[in-house]
């Protein structure tokens, strides 16, 4: 068994519970060049990632040209909170103010837009509530990754996951489609594209939802028909607005 001690509370607790969920699965199996969280029957492999999406791309695509159906499962921090142990031992917890929605996911699409579409792609996004462990330093450090463009008293150390919410499943076009506001006009700004999305997803921020256009625009369910000044006019495609 390929080394897990550095895995997180949150990687294993979701590995553990589709390894339970999905027969003759086995956990880190090496396939190719590349190790699979989960191998199912059936060619089927479950990959969870609680990091960048983008980072998994080339391993997805191995996956796929050997013939298996690869799910990507994404935990979604929509509630997250910091516990921190400090020089002492004590813990302090907070709640953090960075707030997500299943919106904000689409940010982690923009590298995957390329195999989202393959007949053999899942991506299971799943509603969480975590807790990032931090440990307090007694002098400013880099982070374990190396990311830091500024050092900090604390390092994370890991994270938990405390509880489990609504899981979209997003497969094929029509997936996409069922996210696309259902109350947009012949043609649509992003402007236009956000204050319909908010109906349905009132958490979303505008940024996030600039994004999804983008994602849609790439995997063609939408097309962009004119510019003035800085701003895209986009349609739905034919095809998009007949199975919506």
């Amino acid at each position: 068994m390929i080394n897990t001690l550095n895995e997180s509370h949150l990687h294993k607790t979701l590995k553990d519970l589709y390894a339970l969920n999905n027969e003759g699965s086995q956990t880190e199996v090496r396939i190719g060049t590349s190790i699979a969280d989960i191998a199912a029957s059936n060619k089927k492999i479950f990959e969870i990632q609680t990091g960048s999406l983008g980072s998994l791309k080339q391993k997805c695509l191995e996956y796929i040209k050997q013939g298996y159906t690869v799910t990507v499962v994404y935990p979604l921090a929509c509630t997250k909170y910091i516990e921190t142990t400090d020089l002492h031992g004590n813990k302090k917890r907070r709640k953090s103010p960075v707030k997500k929605n299943f919106i904000s996911a689409f940010r982690e699409l923009t590298s995957l837009t390329k195999i989202l579409l393959s007949k053999n792609f899942y991506l299971d996004i799943i509603q969480c509530q975590i807790c990032e462990e931090r440990i307090e330093m007694m002098e400013p450090v880099q982070s374990q990754n190396h990311r830091r463009h500024f050092k900090k008293t604390w390092l994370k150390t890991g994270k938990k996951l405390e509880e489990m919410g609504k899981i979209i499943t997003l497969h094929g076009k029509s997936s996409y489609k069922k996210m696309i506001p259902k109350n947009l006009g012949e043609n649509f700004t992003t402007r236009n594209f956000y204050e319909n999305l908010k109906i349905d997803f009132p958490e979303a921020r505008k940024n996030e939802s600039d994004i999804m256009v983008w994602v849609l625009w790439n995997l063609g369910l939408i097309e962009r028909i004119g510019k003035k000044g800085n701003s895209y006019f986009y349609s739905l495609k034919k095809s998009s607005i007949k199975n919506l």
